[in-house]
Order: structure tokens, then C-alpha cells, then sequence
């Protein structure tokens, strides 16, 4: 499987952290995609892929999706030849495209129709385009020009330490850096974030983690280097947000899991225009916003 991220053009560098590519010929096997803190839109222009529920039923994902944050591994499996094309919304600024608390879709996978209802055009150009450049164009023209708020500058800046600090900032110590009672913090971190910033920081620590134990880095250095009281410690957190212990991790053959710790970053392309004109991006025609059921 070929995996490229891409950084985003300027204009867009407040919202989208990353846009990223999915291509090729998977086993078809099932693997599991570890928690990373961030909300993603996902189009599929080539085979579907399946999802498999806890309960182990099978589910088939729509073509178009809206990841809520993960606090828990996804299992998916292709279905032929994948084609997938995403934006990894920056965390504290998702919500000022979509419109939505991220509380709402937590753990939860939307058909992004329902959001935004120009998608499928979306997923037509995509499938039309000829490489990585084009396919990047599409999605950067689909955003460009949409009047999104500025996100809160308080959370901005709790999620700028948090990250920074690789998770390791003690969580009380937020409120007296902010200004803010920690109750405040919380309820718009989980408006706009989807988490507490305890999870986020617990997700941002593990994924350190997984970088440095799947370089080949001893278990009990991995663990001091990452702030975690001690390699117990570290296990517990693996267990419970990736569902596997840090030695398993090291020695993990799955096909998706390893791509999305951490891929080539390449340089956004400029000044593409698409061979066919976009919709105008917008929300699904509600002054309630968007409901999930």
C-alpha cells in the first residue's frame, strides 16, 4: 500500500493539519487504526472498506466519511483496490468547519453527505484525476473560500501546549496557564476538540510511544523519554487505547496500522485548478445544524 501525506497550502494551514493518500492492493485482511487525537474527512474513489464492529459484524463504510475522535482502535478491512484521499482537520478548528459541538460525532462514523451535501461531486473529481497533485487540488479547492470562524483562541493554545509538550503537561496546570477554571477549559475542549484534554493528552503520549517503540527503541526508554511513570505504566495506556501491549506493537505486520504513526510529509501542490468546477462547499441545509439521528 502506498500512503504520501501532503502539507496544505497557507490559506488553509489554520484548518488542515494534513491531507494524505491511500492507494494500492491491500491482503485484505482486517487491521486496527490506533486512536491520533484528530478529526478526519475521509473520500473513498476506489474499493469500499469494511468495518468491523465489536460485536464482529461486518459494516460496510460509506464512500464518503466523517471520523469523530477515536478513543478507541477501528478495525478495517479493504475490499479490492483502495483509493482513498483525507483531510486531518487541526484539532481545535474542526469544529469551525463543521458547525457541530465535536462532542456529537465522538466515536462515531458519519456519512459525510449527510454534512455536507456537494461530497459525492467530490468523490467524482477525485476519481477522475490523474495523481497526487490533482487529487490534492480537488480537496484544496473544495475548502478554499469557506468563511469558517476563527477557533478559540484558548483552545488553539491548550492544544499548542498539549501537543508541544508531547502529553506530558500536567492537566491542572492548564487552568492556571490559561487563566481559566479547568471546568471551563473542559467543556470547550470537548465542544471543540471531541475530548477531554486528558484523553487527547493520553492519545498524544501513545502516539509518541508508537514513533519511538516501532524505531526499535527499548521498551523502558520509550517510557521515560515519553513521560510515563514507568514502562508498567506505558503498557497500561497501550492496552487501553491501542488494544495491544507495546511488545506486540514492535513486532506489528498489519497493513494500515504502521502507515498513519507516521508517513512522508510532502509539499501541498499550488495553483491547481480542476479539470471540472466544484460545488460551493456547504452545510446541510439546517438553521438546527446538523443531527446525527
Amino acid at each position: 500500500m502506498r500512503y504520501a501525506e501532503f502539507a496544505p497550502t497557507p490559506v488553509l494551514a489554520a484548518l488542515v493539519e494534513r491531507f494524505w493518500l491511500l492507494e494500492g492492493v491491500s491482503t485484505g485482511s482486517a487491521d486496527a487504526i490506533i486512536p491520533d487525537g484528530r478529526v478526519e474527512l475521509i473520500f473513498h474513489y476506489g474499493g469500499p472498506f469494511w468495518r468491523q464492529r465489536a460485536d464482529g459484524v461486518r459494516e460496510r463504510q460509506p464512500a464518503a466519511l466523517l471520523v469523530g475522535q477515536m478513543v478507541e482502535p477501528v478495525v478495517l478491512a479493504p475490499d479490492g483496490p483502495a483509493g482513498v484521499a483525507a483531510i486531518r482537520l487541526r484539532p481545535a478548528a474542526a469544529r469551525t468547519l463543521l458547525g457541530f459541538s465535536l462532542q456529537d460525532v465522538s466515536g462515531e462514523f458519519v456519512d459525510l453527505e449527510a454534512v455536507f451535501p456537494s461530497v459525492r461531486r467530490v468523490r467524482e473529481c477525485l476519481a477522475e484525476a490523474s495523481g497526487d497533485d490533482e487529487r490534492i487540488g480537488v480537496l484544496e479547492d473544495w475548502l478554499t473560500g469557506m468563511a469558517c470562524p476563527a477557533p478559540r483562541a484558548q483552545v488553539v493554545a491548550v492544544v499548542r501546549v498539549i501537543l508541544e509538550s508531547g502529553g506530558r503537561v500536567p492537566i491542572e496546570s492548564l487552568a492556571v496557564w490559561s487563566g481559566a477554571s479547568l471546568r471551563h477549559i473542559e467543556r470547550q475542549f470537548r465542544e471543540d476538540v471531541g475530548l477531554t484534554p486528558k484523553t487527547f493528552s493520553r492519545i498524544v503520549r501513545l502516539q509518541s510511544a508508537l514513533r519511538r517503540v516501532r524505531q526499535g527503541s527499548p521498551l523502558t526508554d520509550v517510557a521515560l523519554a515519553c513521560g510515563f511513570y514507568d514502562q508498567a505504566h506505558m503498557t497500561r495506556d497501550f492496552r487501553e487505547i491501542a488494544a495491544m501491549s507495546p511488545g506486540a506493537w514492535q513486532t506489528h505486520a498489519g497493513d494500515l496500522a504502521p502507515l498513519f504513526v507516521e508517513g512522508p510529509v510532502q509539499s501541498s501542490p499550488r495553483g491547481f485548478a480542476p479539470r471540472t468546477p466544484l460545488p460551493a462547499l456547504s452545510r446541510a441545509a439546517s438553521s438546527a445544524r446538523f443531527r446525527l439521528r
